[in-house]
């Protein structure tokens, strides 16, 4: 038995190794961020924090969609990198940066534009947080191709680096800010901020890597690529926001603010985890392209969600109120009985978040349906049923539930017939 198993950790060194270098550094990077979470929670005190927490939401259902970015990039990355076509490589990071930077432009202004409006519907009076994340939004744009650049060539070391300066950056300007008297407003400065200085950093960092000979080659495939991909990752996003939105639209804001607390501590899986798909899906494109088959790591990948998942979501069992006390405080006890549910809940929705990544990965499309399908329900029924916290997360549990069983049938059925489309010419 014992050398079963060194045999096994033998032939997985590598998928290991780069899943611990991504997972610890990844898992240091929001131990930070949640400090400064947990200290934003404790000094705004429910309310403020309520609207803390569904502005973040917003930002999240801008920002998290952006890894269609990183993901398209590093699966083009990942083939012209094996090929060795360094000059292709310089030519896209350079024309990624330059295109991308422009959307972000863009979309940072219309955001600050439409900010009066998302503040009345919100129940927020005021406007200037909103517009603080809105001028953030441009270099929140530029982050994810740098980090697609880096998944791509597989440096997981500095990929893992970049989350930990971002969450850095949020202590270094927020918690100061919050200090000395800007509440709410220095939180979310403090958020927006921690767009920018990695972004700095990691130009300093990667300067050489792409530097050199330019080739020019058509692109068009890598952005026909990447709609798929942002229409997945736009619609997981939603899976986990639009409870927190709607939440601030139709509760109390105390009970607003104790859910955005119930809510971070569901996350605290969902981010600790996402680690794991980062390193599998550069992983399954390199096997795929040597004609093994990947479906073995995408089990691999679960079961390791699965362990952290189900842990995380005991020890909110046994413990709840001594660690919401601890590190929300006093006014948020009252979500203490319900950490293991919303545990449970992201835990299904991480492992769903899997199987979504490995079905784009050989752009097989049609479970977008489902994805899109089931945000229309949690929409609907969140909007026709929200009488309590309690049934909220009812409502969540069977979402998730539901989306899992449906992603296991398609990918079961489609593994099958899986082969290797989208290339770079």
């Amino acid at each position: 038995m014992l050398k079963l198993i060194k045999l096994h950790l033998k032939k997985n060194k590598i998928l290991l190794k780069d899943n611990i270098i991504l997972f610890l550094t990844m898992f240091f990077a929001y131990i930070i961020n949640y400090v400064f979470h947990f200290y934003v929670g404790r000094t705004l005190g429910p309310e403020d924090y309520g609207i803390f927490g569904v502005l973040l939401s917003l930002i999240y259902i801008i920002v998290m969609p952006l890894m269609a970015i990183q993901t398209t990039l590093s699966k083009y990355v990942t083939e012209l990198n094996a090929k060795n076509e360094k000059e292709k490589l310089s030519y896209l990071f350079s024309r990624s940066l330059k295109k991308i930077g422009m959307i972000g432009l863009i979309i940072s202004i219309i955001f600050i534009v439409v900010s009066p409006i998302l503040s009345s519907f919100l129940k927020i009076n005021l406007v200037s947080p909103l517009v603080i994340l809105g001028a953030s939004i441009m270099f929140a744009f530029l982050i994810p191709v740098i980090r697609g650049f880096l998944q791509g060539v597989q440096k997981f070391k500095l990929l893992g680096l970049t989350f930990v300066i971002e969450s850095f950056s949020k202590i270094l300007f927020g918690i100061p800010l919050i200090f000395i008297g800007y509440g709410v407003n220095g939180a979310v400065a403090g958020f927006a901020l921690s767009f920018l200085l990695p972004l700095i950093i990691l130009f300093y960092f990667i300067r050489n890597i792409f530097k050199g000979k330019k080739e020019k080659f058509k692109t068009s495939e890598i952005y026909r690529y990447s709609f798929p991909v942002l229409i997945m990752l736009m619609a997981l996003t939603g899976l986990y926001t639009w409870d927190i939105i709607l939440i601030k639209r139709f509760f109390d804001p105390i009970e607003a603010g104790q859910y955005a607390a119930l809510s971070l501590f569901g996350k605290i899986i969902f981010f600790a985890t996402l680690s794991i798909s980062m390193v599998m899906f550069p992983k399954i494109l390199e096997l795929n392209s040597q004609n093994k088959r990947p479906s073995l790591l995408l089990f691999k990948s679960i079961l390791i969600t699965i362990f952290f998942g189900f842990s995380a979501s005991l020890v909110y069992f046994l413990i709840p109120e001594f660690i919401v006390n601890m590190l929300f405080g006093e006014e948020y006890l009252v979500i203490s009985p319900l950490l293991w549910i919303f545990g449970l809940i992201m835990t299904i929705f991480s492992i769903c978040y899997l199987l979504s990544y490995y079905n784009i990965a050989f752009y097989k499309v049609k479970f977008l349906y489902l994805l899109i399908f089931f945000n229309i329900l949690e929409i609907l029924l969140l909007i026709f049923f929200h009488n309590s916290i309690n049934q909220v997360l009812v409502i969540l549990l069977i979402i998730m539930v539901l989306l899992f069983l449906s992603l296991i049938a398609y990918t079961l059925k489609n593994d099958k017939h899986i082969h290797y489309r989208a290339s770079v010419q």
